[in-house]
This record gives C-alpha cells, sequence and structure tokens, in this order.
C-alpha cells in the first residue's frame, strides 16, 4: 500500500549540519546513537519527540533499562533536555540538533529566549576519533591468514 501526501507527515527537513561533523566525537555506543537515530527521525520541527521508553525499548528490540541509561548519557552530553525540562513521553533535542522547516526559523529558534536552553556538551576536536571496531571485525581480524585463505571463493566464469 503507498501512502498519499495527504497520509504523509510534514517533515521538518533543514538541520544544522556543523553539529552533525562534531557528532562523532562525542563517543556515543550502538544503544545510545540507535536510540538518537529514532529521535531525530521522528521529530517534529524544533526538536519535540513524542515517545515513551517502553516505545524505543519495543522498537530497538532493546531493555528498558538499557534505554534509561542511552537517555542519560545523551542528556549529559546536551543532545536532549534535562530532567527538569522534560515530560513523561516527550523529548526535546537541543536546540542545535533540531530540525527545522528552513533557515529561517532555525535562525529564529537559536535567538528565542523563551524556549528552554541547556549546554551542548560534544567536544569540537578537528579530528573524528576512529570507530570501534564491531566484534564480527574483531573476530575477523583475529582469525588466522591461513584459514582466510581456504575459503571458497566466487568464480565469474
Amino acid at each position: 500500500m503507498t501512502a498519499s501526501p495527504a497520509d504523509t507527515p510534514s517533515v521538518a527537513s533543514w538541520y544544522n549540519s556543523l553539529v552533525f561533523e562534531y557528532l562523532p566525537n562525542a563517543g556515543l555506543t550502538q544503544t545510545e546513537r540507535d536510540v538518537l537515530d529514532i529521535l531525530l527521525a521522528r521529530q517534529a520541527p524544533g526538536g519535540v519527540v513524542e515517545i515513551t521508553q517502553a516505545d524505543l525499548s519495543k522498537r530497538l528490540g532493546v531493555l528498558q533499562p538499557n534505554i534509561s541509561k542511552a537517555l542519560g548519557r545523551l542528556q549529559e552530553l546536551g543532545i536532549i533536555d534535562p530532567p527538569e525540562i522534560r515530560r513523561r513521553g516527550r523529548i526535546l533535542l537541543h536546540r542545535a540538533l533540531a530540525a527545522y522547516e528552513g533557515p529561517l526559523q532555525a535562525m529564529n529558534a537559536m535567538n528565542d529566549e523563551s524556549r528552554p536552553d541547556w549546554p551542548l556538551n560534544i567536544p569540537t576536536n578537528p579530528i573524528r576519533p576512529a570507530r570501534a571496531a564491531s566484534p564480527a571485525a574483531a573476530k575477523q581480524k583475529a582469525e588466522p591468514r591461513k584459514a582466510k585463505a581456504s575459503r571458497a571463493r566466487l568464480r565469474l566464469v
């Protein structure tokens, strides 16, 4: 079934790309990054996300205490709102990570003194940190060379 344009929600599409360049410096775990990806994908313009920890847990197939821990880490980094601002089932992304309808709306949000604000604590090192090796890559690296050479190979004739 194909969704008609009327069924498709309006999605904000303008982001502050500089923040995303430095996001790898935050050193997020896989679960933290997965939670952030869902928050970014489901946000309304301005960074409001209506979602519960139970919904995140179900969507990611991760236990709820792990979701709580991931949200706590995102809060420490300033990526999401601190507990004193947060309401149950509602998460607010930092205004620098929020999506907007366009650059004018983003500039207005950055200058809006009525909007809650808190520090964003992502390091701005000029060099991106190396990605952590996945368990599969670490296992493959540990295999002896000759075992690797004896694997069957696909030949195109």
